[in-house]
């Protein structure tokens, strides 16, 4: 269990520094662009690359930290055996819908590879290099959600 989350946690602070990266990259296009008047062809193109791995590499880390969303009104109110149910029920189908994305995304990225499907702009850049970040960061959800589901039943963490 410590292993995925500290996987699931890594993998939240790289996509932190790739969206610094990536408000570095925008911020030079548009300097680029309005005060120096020479866009440039890569920056919006890799901006996006970057923020697409960006959001799935931070999936893991969102559920280690249990910061998805939550209807505190009604959540914070009720015991905590009705918490624990609620949160079992959210992490169940959380994790029925990332083995899904993982399966679909998965073969996706894999047929984009083989059949060498890219980007079509200046970049030319393969679209399985950011079809690729979709199963690998649901992967990680599946596997951080298996962990919760530990937590939240073992015996030690009982009420």
């Amino acid at each position: 269990m410590r292993f995925v989350d500290q996987l699931s946690d890594g993998l939240g602070i790289v996509a932190g520094w790739i969206f610094f990266l990536t408000g570095l990259f925008l911020t030079y296009e548009v300097a680029s662009r309005y005060l120096f008047n020479a866009p440039t062809v890569w920056a919006a193109e890799v901006s996006q690359l970057l923020l697409i791995w960006g959001v799935y590499l931070a999936l893991g880390r969102m559920m280690h930290r249990r910061q998805n969303i939550t209807i505190d009104f009604l959540y914070d109110r009720m015991a905590a055996r009705p918490q624990r149910y609620a949160d079992t029920v959210a992490v169940v189908i959380t994790l029925v819908f990332a083995l899904v994305i993982v399966w679909y995304g998965g073969w996706i990225a894999l047929d984009s590879f083989v059949r060498g499907r890219s980007t079509g702009t200046m970049l030319n850049i393969p679209n399985w290099w950011s079809e690729a970040a979709v199963p690998l960061g649901f992967t990680v959800l599946c596997l951080q959600s298996v962990v919760e589901l530990i937590r939240l039943w073992a015996p030690r963490s009982r009420a």
